[in-house]
């Protein structure tokens, strides 16, 4: 690595080793000053158990949630991220002191705890990110491309303009237009760049680029495409001197299937009871605005094909799809109605789908389920967009926590693929945590700006 990737490295793993320590050592003091008084069984070397426990688990949860990514998510997003994850952390060392204690402890010890971290993190934020502005430098960017869908990558290179920054672009396309580099001077000016951008460029010729950049210490991103999630899934085969990878190419296993079953109906059946007030609140406030149906039902295509009706709450106006067109929502909609604008804001409109996760229809976590007009539309434009239904479609899933509202159809299914080809129990959890946190991020919300398919009640 060079120095400013190595100083880069280096302000992450010592800033990241300094906030574990700090909210550890705040729930040292909370335990033995706080809770150690009025335990039951005062605590001694298993106090210091709890410390270590709560030390990686606070480092776990920072981890999946993204919190310590300085330098790669934007600011907001990693207090958020921190600010969750310390809740859910101290929700369980609150819930396991309280099993100890074989009853329920005062709350405030915790909740005076939590606010300090929250603090603690968000001031541990601003000073981390002030430094990776001042010490760690923009990164400038070569964009090679051959096609030009290459504009969509280059938007959201934009929208990260505080951490990379696209200084030259080269066009490449074998036997084509006169402006075209040839690609010895393609490879001359990637020379000039610590990181590259490779995009819609022929296989072949990609390979070779990508061979030279490793040859050359010269960082690479590439835009994946369906083969390569799919070999990205792929084991390693070692019973011959030739290494082998097998694409085993099918969906979860029978085994897979049934503990993902399972905690699908402990999860949802916890989130009905948990959540069952706000949903009636909900019910009660769409009747009063204009005394239609409660409950939107609509088509949608799940696990091989299979056709069922979503629910949701109403959150539009009655009929907003006369004659069964479909109209793609966007920004602003009038549409929506004030009731409904507060329940999408929230994700509130979704709770229902926990009785089709009940019945067997969807799964917690999985591909969302799209209309059929959508699936229809989208294959025809995409022959492999079926290969998200491989498995049961979900309420949240990886093309919803990493992507917005208004990702391209292609971009989804690539998110989706990604999720198929690496699922773990692992991966749901994390996902789930992270579902909790684009509730409160305006751009995952986003409608779209320009018509294309996905409309109405569509989430």
């Amino acid at each position: 690595m060079d120095n400013d990737s190595n100083f880069k490295y280096l302000l992450k793993l010592i800033s990241s080793v300094i906030i574990v320590l700090i909210h550890t050592s705040m729930f040292y003091y909370t335990l033995f000053y706080g809770y150690n008084k009025i335990l039951a069984a005062p605590l001694d070397t298993g106090g210091y158990l709890m410390i270590a426990l709560y030390a990686a688990g606070i480092t776990a949860v920072f981890n999946i949630m993204g919190a310590l990514r300085v330098g790669y998510n934007k600011q907001f997003n990693i207090i958020l991220s921190h600010i969750i994850s310390i809740i859910f952390v101290n929700i369980l060392a609150y819930l396991q002191l309280s099993l100890i204690h074989r009853a329920f402890l005062p709350v405030r010890y915790i909740v005076l705890m939590t606010v300090a971290e929250i603090v603690v993190s968000v001031v541990w934020t601003l000073i981390v990110f002030a430094l990776n502005k001042k010490y760690v430098p923009i990164t400038d960017l070569l964009l090679v491309y051959g096609d030009k869908k290459a504009e969509s990558i280059v938007y959201k290179i934009l929208e990260r303009e505080d951490q990379y920054r696209i200084c030259e672009s080269v066009f490449y396309k074998e036997k084509t237009a006169l402006n075209s580099d040839n690609l010895d001077s393609v490879k001359e000016r990637m020379l000039n760049y610590k990181a590259v951008i490779i995009c819609q460029i022929k296989s072949s010729i990609r390979n070779d680029l990508l061979k030279f950049c490793y040859e050359n210490n010269i960082e690479v991103f590439l835009p994946p495409r369906i083969s390569d999630i799919i070999v990205r899934g792929a084991d390693d085969l070692t019973q011959f001197d030739s290494p082998l990878l097998v694409c085993k190419n099918c969906s979860l296993s029978a085994t897979q299937r049934f503990f993902k079953r399972m905690f699908d109906i402990l999860i949802s059946l916890t989130g009905i009871i948990l959540s069952s007030p706000i949903m009636l609140i909900s019910a009660l406030l769409i009747k009063i605005y204009d005394g239609g149906p409660v409950i939107y039902k609509q088509k949608r295509v799940t696990v091989n094909e299979k056709v069922f009706d979503i629910y949701k709450f109403r959150s539009m106006i009655q009929n907003a799809e006369k004659n069964n067109a479909v109209i793609p929502a966007t920004d602003n909609d009038p549409r929506i109605t004030p009731v409904g604008r507060v329940l999408r804001k929230l994700r509130i409109d979704e709770l229902p789908q926990l009785f089709n996760i009940i019945k067997g229809d969807m799964s917690f976590v999985g591909p969302r389920p799209e209309r059929i007009e959508h699936h229809e539309a989208y294959t025809k434009q995409i022959p492999e967009f079926p290969f998200r239904n491989k498995v049961k479609a979900g309420l949240t899933g990886y093309a919803q926590v990493m992507g917005k509202y208004n990702t391209s159809p292609y971009d989804k299914l690539l998110l989706d693929l990604i999720y198929i080809q690496n699922f773990s129990f692992l991966l749901d959890f994390r996902l789930i945590l992270l579902t909790v946190k684009i509730v409160f991020m305006k751009e995952s919300t986003e409608g779209f700006k320009n018509k294309q398919p996905g409309g109405g009640e569509k989430k």
